[in-house]
């Protein structure tokens, strides 16, 4: 039993290794498209790869929750176990059945676009569209069976060869943007090349019976689409506000806000993989477990988390001084921060318990609520007040309430009270925004370094018994 448990907990140690360095390719591609490569496009043309990037983050839903419930129904299973047949035969009709809704989409949005760059745009999407999710099924497979270094590996080849194309393209000073899409699409096409090479025995399996497949692709679907429309509808809670400050502020300022949101999301690309990571090993781990990690996971990010405020201020220096013509995002970034805290818990933790309470519903429902929320003062801020500024903070107290009520419905499940903690995130939070605001770099950032020093203080009792905790699981 106790070796076991060892091979569990090294298992689980060796993938999270693996997606951290997945992660850490993403991160530094993450820096040099947001860094280097609106240097070299200008503000238009960075505008439509922003434009490209923020519709290609939509594809998922043409799954339609196919990949989503296979993830969600082999969660903790054996690879070798699995019925390659069956999941063969659903991953090549899922390919054939995305295509025909690419061509659709692509003929239906570019006839009534007259922008001949927008319609570019949508072009490279609906290609996207059908490799992105095809070395998504096979990924979340791999992941939900536990082989995340495979995953892992097939981002490492993506952002491998995106970091060696855009670099290509920079000794080039090449201006256009469809030039840096088309090698992105090319490198994610080399990373499913990855991953049938790795899934050969479902890619290349033999047809089940086509009676069996549509039940089992029904049945993932009922399974899925609440994931899959939560997730959609969790990316409209930014979206909808970028989407109106496309329409009113035009392609440059949607730019300069997304460049803020790239930067912000830095951060957030580590916590994402790791709750990955994280899926499978707590769907077998007992409910009186699963309580006490869900309690000392959200201490341990309460205290960590806060710690990227401090980055702010020398980002904010550095970012000046490369992209003068990019001062606004520097702006917009003080603002967007706070996305770090709330949706990196939303990530990690609270999206991660309600897969494994198999509570899919409730994460659609609070997305649900949150993009409405969103969605709603973003018209009202951008078409009443006509105020961009008012428009983030909107989107920021969306996914804000989102965290809020998430955290008290999973807490609530296990009998756990944690409001104090939420109210102090909040005010940490709010005062970073003001400071972050009104002051000086210098002086911004002693007088948040003195706050959070004071938040430190007030549960170093919290903090002492956690730090002891950890030191008896890492001396197991």
């Amino acid at each position: 039993m106790i070796l076991q448990q060892t091979k569990k907990k090294n298992k689980l140690v060796n993938n999270i290794i693996y997606a951290f360095f997945a992660q850490g390719v993403s991160l530094l591609l993450s820096v040099v498209m947001s860094l280097i490569v609106p240097k070299i496009l200008g503000v238009e043309q960075f505008g439509y790869w922003q434009l490209f990037i923020f519709y290609a983050g939509y594809v998922g839903f043409f799954h339609f929750g196919l990949n989503d419930g296979i993830y969600l129904k082999l969660g903790g299973s054996d690879y070798d176990n699995l019925n390659y047949n069956l999941l063969g035969t659903q991953f090549r009709i899922s390919i054939i059945v995305e295509t025909i809704f690419s061509f659709i989409i692509v003929l239906m949005i570019t006839y009534n676009i007259t922008d001949m760059n927008r319609s570019i745009v949508f072009v490279f999407v609906g290609l996207y569209l059908v490799v992105s999710n095809a070395a998504l099924f096979l990924g979340y497979i791999f992941q939900a069976t536990n082989q995340t270094k495979l995953f892992s590996i097939s981002v490492v080849i993506d952002r491998f060869f995106v970091l060696i194309f855009v670099t290509f393209l920079m000794l080039l000073k090449v201006k256009r943007f469809e030039i840096f899409v088309i090698f992105y699409i090319i490198s994610k096409c080399i990373s499913l090349i990855y991953c049938i090479k790795k899934g050969k025995e479902i890619v290349f399996s033999k047809n089940s019976p086509i009676h069996l497949v549509i039940k089992e692709i029904w049945g993932n679907i009922t399974v899925g689409i609440n994931l899959t429309f939560a997730n959609i509808a969790s990316m409209l809670i930014l979206g909808s506000g970028r989407m109106v400050i496309d329409k009113l502020w035009g392609i440059e300022t949607f730019g300069k806000l997304s460049l803020s949101i790239s930067i912000a999301n830095f951060f957030l690309l580590f916590i994402s993989q790791v709750s990955m990571v994280l899926f499978p090993f707590l769907r077998q781990v007992s409910n009186s477990r699963l309580s006490e990690l869900y309690i000392d996971v959200s201490r341990i990010l309460d205290v960590v988390m806060p710690i990227i405020f401090l980055l702010y201020f020398p980002i904010k220096v550095l970012l000046t001084m490369w992209l003068p013509q990019y001062s606004e995002s520097v702006q917009y970034l003080g603002l967007l921060l706070p996305i770090c805290i709330f949706d990196g818990k939303m990530q990690l933790l609270c999206n991660t318990y309600f897969k494994v309470l198999r509570k899919e519903r409730k994460i659609l429902q609070y997305n649900v609520i949150a993009f409405l929320f969103s969605f709603i003062f973003s018209l009202f801020c951008g078409y009443i007040l006509h105020n961009m500024y008012f428009i983030v903070i909107s989107m920021i107290a969306a996914i804000g309430l989102r965290s809020i009520m998430s955290q008290n419905y999973i807490a609530g499940y296990f009998d756990q009270k944690i409001m104090w903690e939420i109210i102090q995130e909040v005010y940490l939070i709010i005062l970073f925004m003001i400071i972050s605001w009104y002051c000086s770099n210098v002086i911004g950032f002693f007088l948040y370094l003195l706050v959070y020093g004071i938040y430190i203080l007030l549960n170093l009792k919290m903090e002492k018994k956690l730090f002891k905790k950890i030191k008896e699981y890492s001396g197991k």
